[in-house]
């Protein structure tokens, strides 16, 4: 009798992810891109990256622009996607870091586990070390605008990863992957590499932090390169989401 309850519990687990409105999200279940063999390059859309089947529902009026701010259609847009989630799913995140922008609109409306960004474990890295707090961010111009009120700013350390040319290719040309004149991963990977070595070097902006955020869900795919740079600990959404659910 225990088993057949296990068995029914197992059958019933779905991650909810909510998406930005923009031209490659697709509102898809985990299911509907394997079986139609859909290229997923980062691991927040691989079905092979997550222990359960997810469900994509699309936070429409959440452009990548109007997430960052944000304005009132985005957090409307990222409370309705999770509303369509909640009481289906175990844990709904979401598949972009800014959507932290919209966190006050959208925490304690849902009864499904609900973490929309690594930005949520910023409170937890300052209390962690004495030292000042890395932030790998898509950019930093508008997270420095989300961050001005913030209590501990002057401890925060940031650097982008939006003006590297294969990382641009990446978010507005994502059907281009692995095409000629597209881009590839491994050249994202050396072009965040060489940021870091950078950043990490004597002088640099990481050059004293004490732990590593990862803002962008895009990140998470490249801690293999984070680490051959640093042996500090690295924080991120998806590896705690994953975890989370096994």
């Amino acid at each position: 009798m225990q088993g057949k309850k296990v068995s029914e519990n197992a059958a019933q687990r779905l991650l909810g992810i909510i998406e930005l409105d923009c031209d490659d999200a697709t509102g898809e279940s985990s299911e509907a891109l394997a079986d139609r063999a859909a290229l997923t390059p980062f691991r927040y859309c691989d079905p092979q990256f997550w222990p359960i089947p997810f469900q994509n529902v699309i936070a429409r009026g959440a452009t990548p622009s109007a997430n960052k701010v944000p304005t009132p259609e985005a957090a409307g847009g990222i409370l309705d996607a999770a509303m369509q989630l909640d009481g289906r799913a175990q844990l709904i995140i979401g598949n972009c870091g800014f959507m932290w922008a919209s966190r006050s609109q959208l925490y304690g409306q849902t009864s499904t586990a609900t973490l929309i960004s690594g930005l949520e474990f910023l409170d937890l890295a300052l209390r962690m070390t004495n030292r000042p707090i890395g932030i790998v961010t898509w950019d930093a111009d508008p997270l420095i605008l989300l961050l001005k009120d913030h209590p501990e700013k002057d401890r925060l350390r940031l650097i982008s990863v939006c003006d590297l040319p294969e990382w641009k290719k990446a978010a507005n040309v994502m059907p281009a992957y692995l095409k000629p004149g597209g881009w590839t991963k491994e050249q994202m990977e050396q072009e965040l590499y060489e940021r870091l070595i950078d950043a990490f070097a004597t002088g640099g902006s990481l050059e004293e932090v004490g732990v590593l955020l990862l803002e962008c869900t895009y990140l998470a795919d490249f801690r293999h390169t984070i680490r051959a740079v640093t042996l500090l600990p690295v924080i991120d959404l998806l590896h705690f989401a994953k975890m989370a659910l096994e």
